[in-house]
């Protein structure tokens, strides 16, 4: 009974995991286009429109990879089970 809901458990971990990781995703492609159509449209302002896309994709890059080895942790716990 106790591996259940251990199971259980590490489910629900697992499924706000992938919750977070499509957080991440939106905001990292919606926030980067937002940014470099606003910057297309003004010419003066590309470079820091730029400099600002690439720290989002950066931030939003590293943030996939914590969540995604946190994924592949709580997988290899679940198949351990």
């Amino acid at each position: 009974m106790k591996k259940q809901f251990e199971k259980n458990r590490l489910d629900l971990a697992y499924k706000r995991q992938l919750n977070y990781l499509n957080i991440v995703l939106l905001l990292g492609t919606i926030g980067v286009l937002s940014f470099m159509s606003t910057f297309m449209w003004k010419r003066e302002l590309l470079l820091q429109g730029s400099i600002i896309s690439f720290s989002i994709i950066i931030i939003a890059y590293f943030w996939h990879k914590k969540i995604n080895e946190s994924l592949k942790r709580i997988s290899n716990k679940i198949s351990d089970l």
